[in-house]
């Protein structure tokens, strides 16, 4: 498949783009800006992939990969390069603006986006109710942090800039906002795999993660006032900070009030992906009312998405707008990529600055959260992993700085400094915050534990869709109970499952379910799943008496076909070495078996596939059996053993019991694998072989069939379709 693909690279490159310098040379107008748009689009959404897919092989955050791929193809490198129809290049300067009006609208909205759904995975009833000290922690931090940031450039402007900037001006404001923004995402992952989520550090880390965030936001709001309004006065900025307030705090009060009413609104669409669209489309209003207002229209998603996030259509909306999210936010990250000038940042000035900023910023997290801790209880060792647990910048300094350099704020050598403290904070973090959690000496400074033993509690899951099943049902049954359930972010399958002292984390795979809770707490897990699994036990025994399966496995074998619709080519699909007219075994498993021999015969299975596509066919036979009516058989699966729709036939005619509708023996067998990815038509192609074996002049035609040849022939005469 990767060769495939790199084939089709290079023969698109070589001898894709001199057809299209053809067609540039007389593209002009919106016309000609719309094609070249949507030609950039396509090379940044496969660069970004690449770039994120390296990244995460290398156990770093994918959004690193992504944000490397735009520096890569952007017009301060590989975009500039002159080509056949690009003269200036893929990604030219544009007025001296490294993309273009168009592209940068497109990444407008994919921040919308991304404040949207950090909104709705935002734990509300957390930031109600955390901690002492969470709440210190995540002030401190982001005090500290802005200060800090803001106070480098004070100090540092008239030695790097040429000039003094002073505390209200606006690069000032804007670094500092940049330093405040936590991305406590990757910090939850490296707790998670040293399972020290619910630990004393852990908990402290993510509960201030929420302050830290929601004040944040707070913050960036005014300065955005502040530096649109272009007075700098203490009075007027207390003004503009009141606004600010009142106007944030109003709206997420209201928002927060009226959600039943607004998700009661939003069911009327009664469709998910509907309701989904859109509670965008209300946070893209509220977006720009907020920007209407002097405020920052991430301000105003973000606050869409807060006040949805305790209704009961925030997973359906994660979930539903989850496609969205993979297509529009590494768009957004490479497009943060293509912004910096390299040439700029390697500056000896702007060098030496943004190492300077660099250290600030990584400095005023590790004492702005470390020492509240500190004073709260833990002691030294403590308080560091707190504080290095709080370093990560990610989407939300980059969305900011992105918002400075458009709006010409701050410089193209300014945002390359803010791309460079992503970087290095995202790189750092992971490997000094593991080594510092390695120790199993204690973090607080009373002797007395204040905790037992961990436990880990692995359910194992028979196949992804019932683990599916089973995770929704669980934190149903949680949320029942009164529990706070949160999803960390998107990318990861991490549940934090929180109510008064009990603090339990939930890791689902598509293989198993895996918590992670006190020793204490472990009884309460078993209790919950047993209760869940007892449920779905109930709801399973209520689906076999809902209908009858075998009147519907009749209707689907006797009733004619009224449609008319175009039909898969069965016969074009067949290999002629997958027919055998005299099957050998005496019982299902076997006959089952020896036609899984017949795909490897034909070389439509590999030999090292055979077990798992036995395993996934037996796994099928043992909820209904496949055998049909009239002597027919149709033991089918979905199964990752294959990458198309595979078949082959038998017959046995003296036939065997095969457990059928009509119980009768079956002598005429069709085995048929389809992939449990592709989107391959199984339904239909069963719902075809059906069809063709209804006929009785059919069957009596492949049961007198005197050898491979002419069984094969019959099938392939008749141009199934």
């Amino acid at each position: 498949m990767k060769r495939r693909i790199a084939g089709f690279l290079f023969v698109f490159l070589f001898f894709g783009l001199p057809l299209l310098a053809q067609g540039q040379s007389g593209a002009c107008g919106l016309t000609g800006r719309m094609a070249t748009f949507v030609f950039q689009l396509g090379i940044i959404l496969f660069a970004a992939r690449l770039g994120c897919v390296l990244m995460e092989k290398i156990k770093l955050p994918g959004l690193l990969g992504e944000i490397l791929a735009g520096v890569l193809i952007g017009p301060y490198l590989l975009g500039g390069l002159s080509l056949p129809g690009f003269p200036s290049g893929l990604f030219p300067l544009y007025a001296g603006i490294p993309v273009s009006e168009l592209l940068y609208a497109f990444t407008t909205v994919s921040s919308i986006i991304l404040l949207f759904l950090v909104g709705l995975e935002t734990d509300i009833d957390t930031f109600l109710s955390f901690s002492v000290t969470g709440s210190l922690v995540g002030l401190g931090g982001l005090v500290a942090s802005f200060f800090f940031g803001a106070g480098t450039v004070v100090i540092l402007s008239p030695y790097f800039f040429g000039q003094q900037y002073g505390f209200m001006h606006p690069m000032s404001l804007f670094l500092g906002v940049i330093a405040t923004a936590t991305s406590v995402s990757i910090s939850a992952r490296i707790l998670s795999e040293r399972r020290k989520m619910d630990s004393p550090e852990g908990v402290t880390i993510l509960s201030a993660a929420v302050i830290d965030d929601v004040l944040g936001i707070i913050v960036l709001a005014i300065v955005i006032g502040v530096i649109k309004s272009g007075h700098v006065s203490w009075g007027y900025i207390s003004l503009v900070s009141l606004k600010a307030v009142s106007i944030w705090l109003g709206f997420t009060a209201v928002g927060l009030i009226f959600s039943r009413r607004l998700s009661a609104l939003l069911k009327r669409a009664r469709d998910n992906s509907t309701i989904a669209v859109m509670s965008l489309a209300c946070a893209l209003l509220l977006a720009g009312v907020f920007e209407r207002s002097g405020l920052a229209m991430i301000v105003g998603a973000y606050i869409m998405g807060l006040s949805l996030s305790k209704t009961d259509l925030s997973f359906a909306i994660q979930e539903h707008l989850s496609s969205l999210y993979k297509f529009f936010i590494p768009v957004f990250f490479c497009v943060m990529g293509m912004m910096v000038n390299l040439k700029s940042i390697i500056s000896p000035n702007i060098l030496f600055f943004g190492l300077a900023y660099i250290i600030a910023a990584v400095s005023a997290k590790v004492l702005g959260c470390g020492i509240p801790s500190f004073f709260q209880g833990f002691n030294f060792r403590g308080a560091l992993r707190v504080g290095l647990g709080m370093v990560p910048r990610g989407e939300v300094a980059l969305i900011i700085a992105g918002m400075g350099l458009s709006s010409g704020i701050i410089g193209h050598d300014t945002f390359s400094v803010a791309i460079a403290l992503s970087f290095v904070t995202s790189l750092m973090t992971p490997p000094l915050l593991a080594r510092t959690l390695k120790s199993k000496l204690p973090v607080l400074r009373k002797r007395k534990p204040i905790r037992t033993e961990h436990k880990l509690i692995v359910y194992p899951t028979p196949n992804p869709e019932t683990a599916e099943l089973i995770l929704v049902k669980v934190i149903a049954a949680f949320e029942e109970e009164n529990f706070f359930v949160h999803r960390i972010n998107l990318e990861q399958t991490l549940y934090q499952i929180r109510k008064d002292r009990i603090f339990i984390t939930l890791n689902y795979t598509p293989k198993r379910l895996v918590f992670d809770c006190l020793e204490k707490d472990a009884f309460f897990v078993h209790m919950v799943f047993y209760e869940v699994i007892a449920e779905l036990e109930g709801l399973i025994r209520h689906l076999e008496t809902f209908t009858d399966k075998e009147k519907i496995g009749k209707k689907m074998y006797t009733e004619p076909n009224g449609t008319e619709q175009k039909r898969p080519c069965l016969s074009c699909m067949l290999n002629p070495e997958a027919v055998e007219i005299s099957l050998m075994q005496e019982n299902k498993q076997g006959i089952i078996e020896e036609l899984v021999r017949l795909l490897v015969r034909s070389g439509q299975l590999p030999q090292d596939k055979i077990k798992s596509a036995l395993e996934d066919l037996m796994e099928r036979e043992s909820s209904v059996s496949t055998g049909m009516q009239d002597g027919v058989a149709l033991p089918h699966a979905k199964t990752a053993a294959v990458e198309h729709l595979v078949w082959a036939i038998g017959i046995k005619k003296e036939g065997i019991n095969f457990a059928s509708l009509d119980n009768k023996p079956a002598n005429i067998f069709v085995i048929i694998l389809s992939p449990k990815e592709a989107g391959e038509p199984h339904l239909q192609f069963m719902a075809e072989i059906s069809r063709f074996l209804m006929s009785r002049e059919n069957r009596e035609k492949l049961l007198s069939s005197r050898d491979n040849e002419e069984l094969y022939q019959y099938i392939f005469s008749h141009k199934l379709r």
